[in-house]
């Protein structure tokens, strides 16, 4: 942060975007998209992880809460701010470690993890996010499991599909039996 940038953003600024982060968390562990959303502008952008583009508070609301009723049921949030860097006395960057846990498991699922990155504004409402690009933390194995993977056939995709959930149901059984 250069001194000029310094000296017009505060420390006030900076909790007030912090507060977006815990805010976010806490909506999505209640399964509330309105409350998730709360922070976006009416015009905001958001890019989820696997690339669709979601326009405008009402929107980022009602796609995530089909997500809240629907296939993140019942996930839990945690994670921490990275960082935020001030550009201007108006316009700061926030990046956010996130990791979900899975229902019924009690450790973060390194599958899901993420990197969000957003763009902040401060306008006559004060401080609003305008921008968020989501993405996937993935290790270079795992890139290169998925790259694998699809270059195989779709009956190959299948059989290891099929292996998979048989190891996994193999290893439920399994931890069921030690209880």
């Amino acid at each position: 942060m250069n001194l000029q940038t310094a000296q017009t953003t505060t420390i006030a600024d900076e909790s007030a975007i912090r507060a977006f982060h815990r805010q976010m968390i806490d909506a999505w562990n209640r399964g509330s998209g309105e409350g998730f959303a709360a922070p976006f502008s009416e015009t905001a952008d958001f890019i989820t992880f696997e690339g669709t583009h979601l326009k405008g508070r009402k929107e980022i609301a009602a796609f995530h809460q089909q997500l809240f009723d629907t296939v993140v049921k019942g996930t839990r949030l945690e994670g921490e701010v990275d960082f935020i860097r001030f550009v201007n006395s108006q316009l700061a960057l926030m990046l956010l470690v996130i990791r979900v846990i899975l229902p019924g498991q009690t450790e973060a699922s390194p599958s899901r993890n993420s990197l969000p990155l957003y763009v902040i504004t401060k306008g006559d409402e004060g401080w609003q996010i305008e921008g968020l690009l989501n993405t996937r933390k993935l290790t270079l194995e795992r890139q290169f499991f998925l790259d694998d993977f699809d270059s195989l056939s779709a009956e190959a995709q299948r059989q290891v599909t099929d292996l998979v959930v048989s190891l996994k149901q193999r290893h439920q059984a399994e931890q069921s039996k030690e209880m």
